[in-house]
């Protein structure tokens, strides 16, 4: 009988992800209402601001690597170095200006390019090319300029706030996107990237305010900031994709948490390599979540902790080493038996080499516990493979 429920964990999980983001925006909205009067003093501290967090973003995220935040958070200062000419060219007239309004149907889009694109690893070689996008679409804001094009038809000329109808209509369209994306994903990339939009939403619309158009623009930025930060140094602890804690965790938890007599297993997946060929990255994911799924049902007590991509330890609590041989072999005779099936024409069977290593007094840390499974496995793994040993 399937019984409909609600699982309270994914929704703690989801709430948490956005609690960040949502955080950061609503102290700058705060901010922003709780000030009577906007003056040209008030804009310097607010355009350092978001100077100072635009360059540490960028150097950050291409520290860590982290490319979607990198060019999101490009698009977003493109964006404002763009209008802030603009702005200086016609003065109060700028929202009626072809380069104004052409650039803010960019806006959006590109901010959704950025970050779905550059969401995957493999999209790395193409991130020279989006910058020659970037720098061709102010090129064509410059040469409508330099031409004198007023946009003056009725969809150009009518505004809500400081956009046009068409910027606005796709605005909303580019929110409702990445609001369905955070709620079918529940990341807190995703989540990042919502509310930083919604803040240049906010800050274009009210860009006849220097104040609130930098103030919000900074806030976007900021959010994106914060949240890489967290997210990096969350992934040094946890798996996001698999669900699972890393190896890190394992350590940290083994030197504060674990009791005195412990025992772990060293699990790699055999011929992960054919596999990963075979099925490519995405299919091979979705394996290896079918196999922990297997792992747990054999013994939902375990710990797992992700070791390297074809990896994984396994943690007994309060057990010898030999009687983790025989919960270990007792999870690999099962995986060697369970059928996997993507779909009709796709079943495939496993088999796993594993490695008992239990925890010694002369042990240093738990990493030590760890090398001695790896030294040992190797060596067997030369010879043979789908077997369990004891280190």
């Amino acid at each position: 009988m399937l019984k409909l429920g609600i699982e309270f964990e994914k929704v703690f999980a989801f709430s948490k992800n956005l609690l960040l983001p949502v955080s950061i925006m609503a102290a700058f909205f705060v901010y922003f209402f709780s000030v009577s009067g906007f003056s040209e003093e008030m804009y310097a501290p607010v355009h350092r601001l978001f100077l100072i967090t635009l360059v540490l973003t960028l150097v950050l995220s291409s520290f860590l690597r982290q490319l979607r935040t990198l060019m999101f958070v490009s698009v977003i200062a493109v964006s404002y170095v763009v209008i802030s000419v603009l702005r200086y060219t016609y003065g109060e007239d700028y929202m009626f200006s072809a380069g104004y309004n052409i650039w803010s149907l960019f806006l959006f889009p590109d901010l959704l390019l950025a970050f779905f694109i550059f969401n995957q690893k493999e999209a790395r070689k193409a991130w020279s090319w989006f910058y020659v996008f970037l720098f061709l679409e102010t090129a064509l804001i410059e040469k409508l300029q330099t031409q004198n094009i007023e946009a003056d038809s009725y969809y150009f000329y009518k505004h809500v706030g400081m956009l046009n109808y068409p910027t606005l209509y796709i605005a909303i369209l580019s929110i409702v996107v990445l609001l369905i994306h955070y709620i079918t994903k529940g990341t807190i990339l995703s989540a990042a990237a919502l509310m930083s939009l919604f803040c240049v939403f906010v800050g274009l619309y009210l860009s006849d305010n220097l104040f609130a158009f930098n103030l919000f623009f900074a806030a976007g930025v900021v959010i994106e900031l914060v949240t890489s930060l967290y997210y990096a140094h969350g992934a040094l602890y946890k798996d996001e994709q698999l669900g699972i804690a890393s190896v890190y965790q394992y350590l940290k938890k083994a030197r504060s948490e674990y009791p005195l007599k412990y025992s772990i297993a060293l699990m790699y997946i055999d011929e992960y390599g054919r596999l990963l060929k075979r099925f490519g990255k995405n299919k091979t994911l979705v394996l290896k979540k079918m196999f922990i799924s297997r792992i747990r049902e054999v013994n939902p007590h375990v710990l797992i902790y992700n070791y390297k991509a074809d990896a994984f330890v396994l943690a007994y609590m309060n057990i010898n080493a030999a009687e983790c041989f025989e919960k270990t072999e007792e999870i690999r005779r099962s995986i060697a038996k369970t059928i996997f099936v993507f779909n009709e024409n796709n079943h495939l069977q496993l088999t796993v080499s594993q490695c008992v290593s239990e925890k010694k007094r002369s042990d240093a840390d738990a990493f030590a516990v760890l090398e001695r499974a790896e030294e040992n496995l190797q060596k067997a793994c030369k010879f043979t493979r789908n077997i369990t040993i004891k280190a």
